[in-house]
């Protein structure tokens, strides 16, 4: 059977060996200069992994806004394989949740030694989905605050299938954050996360911070009441820096 993501032809689909750090993979393809929109993905059986390779021509500061580009198109994307009663939300800034449950997230990697308003030679947007509790013959305990699809009932969706249909979400993401700003993608956004007034942490430069979340800005910070006050989380904070040489 060919479980190849059904990607739209801008995109270089590239398969990984089934045990392949995907993401590792990813950045080092993109620091060598692999051309934008290849998509990396790897065929295995538990987990729906892909990663696609973006060159943006603005500043990195900016760029961050495709941390919540990627979430609204994955948000998207299983809203598309997935039954319609299943209800897929977010915690942010990068966690998919599956009937509250954790399913899996995303990551965005930039050039480590970039600055905020440095232009990134690339970008690497990166998910990790759960498709089935476990790999064949795993003995793992259970852990009940994650969730796949077949826990959830939701059973035959492959990884090719979630790769597919991320790579065509985000390409219209992209689009329409390029032609309309960032408002569509916080509208988008705020559509899946179901979290106005509730508490979340996160991690800013090695640093926990944690807060009573107020929603995005209009520039795409996260915004939080804190015991100090109103703080805004910069969307370029939340990066993580990578050097893309092998280890």
């Amino acid at each position: 059977m060919n479980n190849a993501p059904d990607a739209p032809p801008i995109y270089r689909p590239v398969e990984l060996a089934a045990d392949a750090d995907v993401t590792t993979e990813a950045v080092r393809a993109a620091a060598a200069g692999a051309d934008p929109a290849t998509l990396f993905w790897a065929d295995r059986g538990d987990r729906a992994q892909c990663a696609v390779t973006l060159c943006p021509d603005t500043s990195l500061r900016n760029a961050a806004q495709m941390l919540h580009v990627g979430m609204t198109a994955l948000g998207d994307a299983l809203g598309a394989v997935l039954p319609p009663l299943v209800i897929v939300s977010f915690r942010p800034p990068t966690t998919i949740l599956l009937n509250d449950a954790v399913l899996g997230g995303l990551r965005i990697c930039a050039p480590a030694g970039c600055g905020p308003d440095d232009a990134p030679e690339w970008l690497v947007l990166a998910i990790d989905i759960g498709v089935s509790r476990f790999a064949e013959g795993s003995d793992a305990a259970i852990d009940l605050s994650l969730t796949t699809f077949e826990d959830e009932g939701c059973m035959g969706i492959t990884a090719g299938a979630v790769s597919g249909a991320f790579a065509r979400y985000l390409l219209n993401w992209i689009d329409r954050w390029q032609k309309d700003g960032f408002e569509p993608v916080r509208t988008g956004w705020t559509a899946h996360a179901r979290v106005a007034d509730r508490e979340i942490a996160l991690q800013v430069g090695g640093s926990d911070v944690s807060g009573r979340f107020l929603g995005l800005s209009d520039a795409g910070d996260i915004l939080l009441q804190t015991a100090e006050g109103k703080q805004a989380i910069a969307a370029v904070d939340l990066l993580e820096a990578m050097d893309g040489a092998p280890a």
